[in-house]
Parts: C-alpha cells; structure tokens; sequence
C-alpha cells in the first residue's frame, strides 16, 4: 500500500512539471498571437495606459498650438460649419497678424459652400444676359482657396477603411503621396492600411494647399482607447500620410521617406519610417505609438474666436505650428486615450507632431517580443523545473522576485524608449506560482501523510517535516548504512517496580519513557523499539545524518539529564531514584522495514547493532554512564573520551577499544583535564605489561577518586597479571565471557 502511495506522489509531481508546461506554451503562444485571449489582451491595454498615467512628462511646447474650434467661437460666430469667407479670414490673419510657421487642418471641406452671391448673380445673368458667368466678387470656396494657396497650409481628409452598399463613393481631391526611397514592390508587398474610401477636400481647396493628411484612426483597440495611429495608408499605388508626418514632410520640403526594414528568416517587415531624419518607429503594418505628454489641455489652445477678434498675445504664435480642430463637444472630434477618456482629435495630432519633432516615441520592434519571449519562456521553464523543490515560503519570497525583476525589467525598457509586454509575463509568473504553491501544498500534504504512516512511531514530528523536505526516497526495502546505534538500560528498575502496584507501574513507565524519548527525538533520533525499560534508537536513518555520531552522542547526554529530572520527581513521591546505562556504536549495519506480512517495523540489524547493545551490558561492570566504541569516538571528535578499556565481547571474536566520553572539548576544566592525563599515562604503563609501575599511579587515582571504579578494576588485573604473568604477545585484551 505504501508503495501504491509514493507511486502516486510521483505521479503527482510529474502531472505538476507538465501542466507548468503546459501553462508556460499557453501565455507565450498568446503573446506570439497564436491563440489571442481578450481578457489577457485587455490587461495588456490597461498595462500600457499605467505605464503611460506613471511617466507623463508634461513638458510644455510652445512651438505647437491648437486653433480651437470650442464652444466660445461657436457662441461668438455662429455654429459650424463657418462660411468659407470666415475660415479663409481666420488663416490670413493667423500668418499675418501672428506670424504662425504653419498650419494644419484638421477639418475637412469636402462639399462646396452654398454661396447667396453666386446665386443672386446667376438670377440677375436671366434679367441681363450679357453679364459674365462669374461675379466679380470670389465665391466663399474661392475666396478660402486663395488664401490656402498663399501659405503653408497643409490640409486633412480621411479615408473609411470599408464600405457598405450605403456609402458614397469617394469625394473629393487626394494630395500627392510621398516620395519613396524604397523598392516600390516592397513598400506596395507591407502590410499597410489600405482603406476603401475617402473622403477628401474640394478640388480648388487641395490644388491650392501646400499637401493634405488623414486624421481617421483604423487601429483604435478594441475597448475604444486611441493607443496607436497609422503613419501611413496605401490607396491606388500610393502612400499617404498622417497629417502630423504630412505637415513634417511638407516643412522638411518633401524628402523622400526611408523605411526601415529589418530582415530575418527570409522575411521582411517593417519597423520604422524616416523622414528627413526624423525617424518614426512602428509596427509591421505602420502604426506608431501615440506619445502622450500630458492630459487633455496640455498643448497650448487658443481660440478661433480670439484669434478673429485680436485678443492673443502675438508671442504665443509666432512661428507656430498650428492645428486647427474643434474640442467642442458638438462637433463629435472626441476620443478616448490612455491619458483622458474624453481627449480633443486635435491634441491627439499635437501631440504626434511633439513626438516627431522631440525624438520621444516609444518603438514595438519585432526583437524585443522575441526576447521577451525567449526570456519568459526561460523562466518558465527554471520555474517548471525548480518550484516543485521549493517550500511555499522559498516559492513566494522567489515569485516576488521575479516579478520585482519583470517590472523593473520593463520600465528600465519603458524609460528607454521600448515597449516591452507585461501583463503576459505577470500572468505568467502568478499562473505558475500559484499552481505551484497547491501542487506543492497538495503533494507535501500526501508525502508528509506517507512518511507519518510510515516513520511517525519512530521519529519526531519535526524529523517527519525535514524528510518530506529533503525529498530523499525512503523505500521499503532494506539497505546497508553507516548509522550509530544506542542502547539504554535502566538499571535496578525490576527492584524499583516491586513496590509499585501493577496499576500504577504503567504510569510510571510512561513517566520515565516519555523524557528518554522526547530526548532521542530533539537530537534527530529515530526509536527502534521499545523493550521493558530499555530503548534502542539510531541515528542517521531514515534522513541522512553526516554527523549521526555527534547527534547520537547529544541525544545519550540529553537522556541523562532527562532521567535526573525525573528522579526528582520520583524521590518526592518517596521513591528510589533511578540509573541507566548507555552504549553506542557506529558502523555499517542493514535498516530498513523489516518483518513479516501481519506486521513490518523499520529497524536497523547487523553485527555493529549487536556491539551497541555489549556495549550498553557493559556500563554496569565498569561503573561508568556512557560507554562508545572507538569507531564511534572517531566519528564525534568534538568529544573528549577517557579510554576505559579493549576487550572481546561475547559473541564477537574481533577486539574493540571501548572509552567514556566526558564532554565537549571546551566543557572541561583543568581539574579534570589534569586527572584524566594522569589517569591516561597509569593506563599507557598498563598496556606496556608494566605493572609494577602502573599500580602505585592506579593506587593514587583510586584513593583521589573513591567513587570511580577504574583504578580498581584494573588494580585486581595487575594482582592477577602478577600472579599469572601473561605472555610476551599479550594486547592488553580483556574478554567479557557474560552479555
């Protein structure tokens, strides 16, 4: 059954790495335009109007002005359309009086004015027919005409991207289209703009006019907001320009446009236009990025009326470029931008022309989504590959991270004049975490389940978190290990018990092993088992422990002052206190769930186990707490260790040097560390078969420290060695004969 589990915890965490795939093909296959998504799309928008609210620059230009068609002249003149007469007065005053540098017309005369004097003088030629054709006075479109031809006025049109069966066809005049510096076939094979109609000027009026722009918009995004414009539209052969690039070309005296082409692949497109030097970056179709500067009146307007009536400073216009539009909510030139949601046409065209002449739009090149997608799918796929790793803390403090990292990322782009896609990468990176997070959630819930079914008898919860942490696998099968194994006794508790009633002996029990354990277990113990008063417990399974010895040897002292404790508790209850014995071994030995099909415990067995538990037999006859081998001394070297002896225990012909380790390396004092040299150098003498002048320092010790039971064990070996004299191959080995 547990295997059935961990097969579905596997299961789990590769379900996990391919739906994180899954999900990083699905946000980089929309930002490509595989599979648009809207509401992604839409986020996108919303990014970008942030970013735009976040870095207004409000610099004030007074070379641009706007010639406000508003409400005020509408009171003062009448309402539009103006006669002919009026608009013509109106420019002739803006070059003469004021000096302006140029003038575009963001308003288009496609239909001829009805003119009351031309109609009079076509009733009076039936009276008299020998009057000319014409009045001697020029009609309202004449007049208005001969005004546009004198100065640099630059006119506006637009063109309907498709019609219906409703439509007009086309009226009206086009302008001449731009000169090219380009193979027409390429310039004719982008994929411009390319409109059905239009809708232009009259002929007398364009004829006259220095050159004329479009002023509709075909790529206004979907949820209605002006983002970006088309520099350019392709009608009959022809390019055609926005008014703000018609009014540059035009004041640059018509060079021919560059298209900047970048090539790849065998492909070609488009990603900029330049103008005399002045350079537009765009999209593959010729759309460019509105620069927006400010809010709705951050360009300096003036209105019509004033102008007419002589009430402006001649300062704010001379040498202007003007555009003249209407901000009157009447005459339905209101669009919704990043920066307003009502926001004059007029300005919109300022604030191109700002853009061109300053340099500060911001460029989409075809490489910067590449290397957004190359980066977003690299951190995707680091994601995918290291999230399942994480702890949901290391996978939040990361996530943030990341997109603290996207954020600054796009704005140091942003800042740079690059429009970099963020709301796909944020998308992706809150997608990710937050399926990593329940998957993580979810499969350390399963694994800590498995592993507390398995292991939470014999090792403490805080263990149980750290082996679902390492992601170690824990088999049911056996292996071979280098752990340290210990062995506790108790001694003396079958006299203790006999004055306890059998009710109570289990409370007692309880008492005594919940300390010992709660010992084991704060040292990264693992208990075996359970026999009577005795523990076995080892370390270094079922976590890998690099320093199991030390921790073994934490745990052995820990249970001392565990037991002392308890003692107290026991002798004001008026009983005797307790002892316990405490060996430990270290080596290699076979751990693993071992036992048969009605019950399977997780045990550690070999001949190192064996020793472990000789060596716990052997406290009481030395008369010492803790007895370790030499295997697990070498192991724990922060220790210091007073050798007790090398013996062979029963059951194993191999001698092994048995010590009594007596603290930490920095815990003794001097007082101690002189005894212990002394008593090291009567052992050296011993062990040289010097018996003669080992037994006085023996005699010394012993008499210095009554209650140790060293100096007189080895006292009774130099009597029987100097009335048995040993051999001269004698090892100083001493044979235990009893368990």
């Amino acid at each position: 059954m547990l295997k059935r589990v961990q097969d579905r915890i596997y299961t789990l965490k590769n379900w996990q790495y391919l739906v994180s795939l899954l999900l990083v093909v699905a946000v980089l296959g929309e930002m490509a335009g595989f599979w648009p998504i809207k509401a992604v799309e839409r986020l996108e928008w919303l990014s970008y109007d942030l970013r735009v609210q976040s870095t207004l620059s409000y610099e004030e230009d007074p070379s641009i002005v706007i010639i406000d068609l508003d409400e005020h002249s509408l009171g003062e003149l009448g309402q539009w359309p103006w006669p002919r007469q009026v608009v013509a007065e109106l420019i002739e005053t803006l070059f003469l009086d004021y000096d302006i540098g140029m003038l575009g017309l963001d308003i288009v005369f496609a239909e001829p004015e009805g003119n009351q004097l031309a109609l009079q003088w076509q009733a009076l030629r039936q009276e008299f027919p020998g009057l000319p054709e014409q009045p001697p006075l020029p009609g309202g479109d004449e007049r208005l005409a001969e005004v546009i031809s004198k100065f640099p006025v630059v006119t506006g049109y637009y063109f309907q991207p498709s019609v219906t069966e409703m439509d007009p066809p086309s009226i009206g005049l086009l302008p001449n289209p731009v000169h090219l510096n380009a193979d027409p076939e390429l310039a004719a094979s982008l994929p411009w703009p390319t409109p059905e109609r239009y809708s232009s000027n009259l002929d007398i009026l364009q004829e006259a006019a220095l050159g004329g722009g479009f002023f509709d918009n075909p790529f206004v995004d979907d949820d209605g907001i002006f983002r970006r414009v088309p520099t350019l539209q392709y009608w009959d052969g022809g390019l055609y320009p926005n008014l703000p690039l018609a009014m540059i070309y035009q004041l640059l005296g018509q060079p021919p446009l560059e298209l900047e082409i970048a090539e790849g692949g065998g492909l070609q497109q488009l990603e900029g236009i330049d103008v005399g030097g002045y350079k537009i970056p765009t999209d593959s179709r010729g759309a460019a990025l509105v620069p927006w500067y400010g809010g709705r009146g951050h360009f300096t307007y003036i209105s019509a009326a004033d102008v007419l009536q002589g009430h402006v400073d001649p300062d704010k216009l001379a040498g202007a470029l003007a555009i003249f539009g209407a901000s009157a909510p009447g005459l339905m030139d209101l669009r919704a931008t990043p920066v307003a949601s009502v926001f004059p046409g007029p300005e919109i065209n300022a604030s191109m022309l700002a853009g061109i002449l300053h340099q500060s739009y911001r460029a989409e090149p075809a490489y910067t989504l590449a290397a957004s997608l190359l980066l977003l799918g690299g951190i995707g796929l680091l994601i995918t590959f290291v999230f399942p790793r994480l702890k949901a803390p290391a996978v939040l403090v990361v996530s943030l991270l990341l997109v603290a990292v996207h954020l600054g990322l796009n704005f140091w782009a942003w800042n740079a004049g690059w429009v970099l896609p963020v709301a796909s990468g944020l998308l992706l990176l809150i997608l990710l975490a937050g399926w990593h997070l329940a998957m993580n959630f979810f499969r350390e819930s399963r694994e800590k389940g498995w592993v507390t079914e398995r292991f939470g008898q014999y090792v403490p919860p805080e263990l149980v978190d750290e082996m679902v942490d390492s992601h170690e696998s824990f088999g049911l099968e056996g292996e071979e290990r280098e752990l340290t194994v210990l062995f506790s006794d108790v001694r003396g508790f079958t006299s203790f018990s006999e004055g306890i009633a059998p009710a109570e002996l289990t409370g007692v029990m309880n008492r005594l092993l919940t300390p010992i354990t709660r010992a084991i277990h704060a040292h990264q113990g693992t208990i075996d088992k359970y026999m009577g008063d005795a523990v076995m417990a080892f370390w270094g399974a079922p976590l890998q422990d690099e320093h199991h010895a030390s921790h073994a040897l934490d745990g052995a002292f820990a249970m001392l002052e565990a037991l002392e404790e308890v003692n107290v508790e026991f002798t004001a209850e008026g009983m005797k206190p307790l002892a316990m014995g405490i060996g430990l071994n270290t080596g290699f030995m076979n751990v693993g769930n071992m036992g048969s099909e009605f019950r399977m415990a997780y045990t550690a067995m070999g001949d190192n186990v064996n020793l472990g538990s000789r060596l716990e037999g052997l406290t009481k006859p030395y008369g010492v707490k803790i007895i370790v081998s030499e295997m697990t001394a070498e192991a724990a070297p922060e220790y210091v260790y007073r050798h007790l002896d090398k013996v062979r225990v029963k059951g194993r012909s191999e001698p092994v040097t048995i010590l009594e380790p007596l603290g930490l390396q920095d815990s003794l004092d001097a007082e101690t560390r002189n005894w212990l040299s002394a008593y090291q150098q009567a052992v050296d003498i011993y062990l040289q078969a010097d018996f003669v002048q080992a037994k006085p320092l023996f005699e010394k010790l012993q008499k210095e420290h009554p209650q140790d039971s060293l100096p007189g064990i080895y006292l009774e070996r130099i009597e029987h060695y100097q009335m048995e004299p040993p051999g001269p191959d004698w090892d100083g080995v001493w044979t235990h004969t009893e368990k």
